[in-house]
């Protein structure tokens, strides 16, 4: 395998983005993309914390599985809220899966925008209800 440096950028035209990096298929970091988007300051522990931490999430532990664990069920559960505390302190043994936050606050998706000048393809249903 040859590994590469992937280039970094500040900003980017779409036009320069789509005939250096997209068609030619070569990865590149855009640093700032996001910086224009309210969700950029605004998404903190806090806020998610504020918004959905009331809600339930099942957790799965690290253990690895065998023939008879059961499948589709968390180990245990909490809240969304007690999980992110859990997470701050540093390594957490349990992780959340499949957890929508769109589906409990659909107004997360006005705090940014989809790039489609850039590229198009992406799967926009983030809210399920």
């Amino acid at each position: 395998m040859h590994l590469k440096p992937v280039t970094v950028v500040d900003d980017i035209s779409p036009e320069e983005f789509k005939t250096k990096y997209y068609q030619p298929q070569i990865p590149v970091v855009i640093k700032n993309f996001a910086k224009q988007w309210p969700a950029y300051n605004k998404w903190t522990w806090d806020y998610f914390k504020e918004i959905v931490g009331d809600k339930k999430v099942g957790i799965y532990n690290n253990v690895k599985s065998d023939a008879y664990t059961p499948i589709n069920k968390a180990d245990d559960y909490t809240t969304f809220g007690e999980y992110i505390d859990m997470i701050q302190k540093g390594p957490a043994a349990w992780r959340i899966f499949l957890f929508n936050i769109f589906n409990h606050a659909p107004q997360l998706t006005k705090d940014f925008t989809w790039p489609d000048a850039y590229m198009k393809g992406f799967v926009k249903c983030l809210v399920l209800k």
